[in-house]
């Protein structure tokens, strides 16, 4: 199973436009290799790619992504779907006028598609099916949805209404759980124990040592309660995603803090283009 962490940025990614703290002049300064873009993932085994945030056109295209036969939004949010568009872009043709043959598959959560519709671009969903471009399925809690190499998992998160997702290899039956965001109250399940990789969301800090201790705690966990989670879990390595630019540190500096004050686990902070092979 091989897997890329097209982008590892989050609301707030690197660097914020018109934005001149130290963190994003840096960025500029250093260029694209130290940009963080909209969180998205892509699961090559079966062309999967999970949201489509603003630059997702632009990661498919640095990555060399040849084909995607299937998407996954994990929830409405502006940041994981407002490149939606992309679609269009791979499966209409401008120059005929139609759709390719072949639609992509697009899962999405029904209610999560309410709420898309109703604060975001979903009705735009509804027209790109009416053309061919995109088949909608509705995807449910503890459903597998199973592709040639994969399967995937949706979990339902019911303090948010998100969900996270577990991603199994049909062969080798290594595991791997991605947690990008709704992250409140998560429920581990005992089919999600003992699995090879937990990719979460950058929660914050308890610890207000690291960063610029900015806390979210009215709408999420923390990174620590985080933590705790991939010990039920029995992971054998954390990779954090979904980095805001409001926690103040690169990504080097987020590595060294973790070894720092989380010595006792195996994490990695995620640039753009982290691939996962299992």
């Amino acid at each position: 199973m091989n897997l890329n962490l097209l982008g590892t940025g989050g609301v707030t990614p690197i660097p914020k436009p018109c934005c001149n703290c130290e963190l994003c002049v840096k960025a500029r300064e250093k260029g694209i290799s130290e940009y963080q873009t909209g969180p998205s993932m892509f699961v090559y085994d079966d062309n999967i790619l999970f949201d489509t945030p603003e630059e997702v056109r632009l990661q498919l295209n640095r990555e060399r992504i040849e084909k995607v036969e299937n998407i996954i939004l994990t929830h409405w949010h502006p940041d994981h779907t407002q490149g939606i568009r992309v679609v269009e872009q791979i499966n209409f043709n401008h120059i005929k006028e139609k759709a390719e043959p072949n639609p992509i598959n697009l899962y999405i959560a029904e209610k999560q598609l309410e709420m898309f519709k109703k604060f975001g671009c979903g009705n735009m969903l509804s027209y790109y099916e009416s053309k061919g471009v995109i088949k909608i399925i509705y995807l449910n809690h503890k459903q597998a949805i199973e592709f040639e190499n994969v399967t995937v998992t949706p979990y339902f998160i019911p303090k948010t209404e998100g969900y996270y997702f577990l991603v199994e290899d049909n062969k080798s039956g290594k595991k791997i759980v991605y947690a990008p965001c709704e992250y409140q109250d998560l429920i581990v399940y005992d089919e999600l124990k003992g699995i090879d990789v937990f990719i979460a969301h950058c929660l914050y800090f308890e610890n207000k040592k690291i960063g610029s201790g900015v806390n979210y705690s009215d709408t999420e966990d923390s990174f620590e309660k985080m933590l705790k989670d991939s010990e039920k879990m029995n992971a054998k390595k954390v990779v954090i995603t979904h980095i805001e630019e409001a926690f103040q540190l690169t990504i080097e500096q987020l590595n060294m803090e973790a070894k720092k004050y989380y010595k006792d686990y195996n994490i990695e902070f995620a640039k753009d283009g982290h691939i996962i092979k299992l």
